[in-house]
């Protein structure tokens, strides 16, 4: 029986589609997987004094669904299954995506507000000493990239004298990490751009852009690039994509665990309850379907 489709007229560039080796071989393999935000979960304490900061910029629900490791396979799996002309994924039951709703209640990023525009070209100097305090010494910087396990050596836990100036810089400094770790992480897996700073000098105004929109469309990019025949690797927010095909396609999934609270930080019952991707933040035990193989998967969806 082929397994390919019965008519891929309609399926616009299957030829380079990843699936097409999939039905034809040599088999693709796994998907390599960049990413770099266990180093900020496991060094950088999430300090209750940079929370509401991170709340009034947007960046709060992310905070708080930390690390979740992810599962290759499951990521293989779903861009055997992505479309890039319709942004879709086929499945047997029909077409499915990831929206700006599942964003916001996955994730908690703001998905109202203004686009994510600004300039590249910065006076980098000028704008770390201005938004963290001193410049960056030249090994440490590249094509206006600083690297993500430096940063949090740089931040470690706040010192509890910390002023208010000193307070907003660790802040920026850990949403940098969010950014360039999980949210908009390159293939590079351990560099952030600079120029990220230019929208984190106001946190209130800062909360007025819409991350959401950015990160869903990171994500989209990446899954078409993955798409292609040759593709090997994706970055970006695969958490975001992972956290979805655990909702929409319970049979995969790890059952959830109920640790609304979970002392993450201090006075925790101040804060807004997290997202609802925090429920996976603690989940060990799983379905019948075997995780981690692709095979599993590819006969599930």
């Amino acid at each position: 029986m082929d397994p390919g489709p019965i008519d891929d007229s309609v399926l616009s560039s299957q030829a380079v589609h990843r699936s097409t080796r999939v039905w034809n071989g040599p088999e693709p393999g796994i998907l390599t997987i960049r990413r770099n935000s266990a180093a900020l979960h496991r060094l950088v304490q999430l300090d209750d004094r940079i929370v509401e900061h991170l709340h009034a910029a947007g960046f709060y629900g992310t905070s708080r669904v930390g690390f979740i490791s992810i599962d290759w396979h499951l990521i293989t799996a779903l861009v055997e299954r992505w479309r890039p002309k319709t942004h879709t994924f086929h499945f047997p039951v029909g077409e499915m995506t990831i929206t700006l709703q599942d964003v916001q209640i996955i994730l908690g990023l703001p998905v109202d507000g203004l686009p994510i525009t600004g300039r590249v070209e910065q006076d980098y100097n000028a704008l770390c000493l201005t938004q963290l305090g001193f410049p960056f010494p030249e090994n440490n910087r590249t094509g206006g990239r600083i690297q993500i396990r430096q940063l949090s050596r740089w931040f470690p836990n706040l010192p509890q004298d910390a002023d208010d100036v000193e307070v907003q810089r660790y802040a920026r400094a850990y949403i940098l990490q969010l950014l360039g770790g999980t949210l908009f992480a390159d293939k590079s897996n351990n560099l952030v751009h600079i120029t990220y700073l230019q929208f984190l000098e106001d946190f209130e105004a800062a909360g007025q852009y819409s991350w959401g929109s950015a990160t869903l469309a990171h994500l989209y990019g990446q899954l078409c690039l993955a798409a292609d025949i040759d593709g090997a690797e994706i970055t970006r927010p695969v958490i975001l994509l992972q956290l979805w095909a655990w909702d929409r396609l319970h049979f995969l999934a790890p059952i959830m665990g109920n640790h609304l609270r979970d002392g993450m930080i201090d006075n925790e019952e101040l804060f807004p309850p997290p997202p609802f991707g925090h429920r996976w933040r603690h989940a060990l035990e799983t379905t019948g379907t075997s995780m981690h193989v692709l095979t599993k998967y590819e006969r599930n969806d």
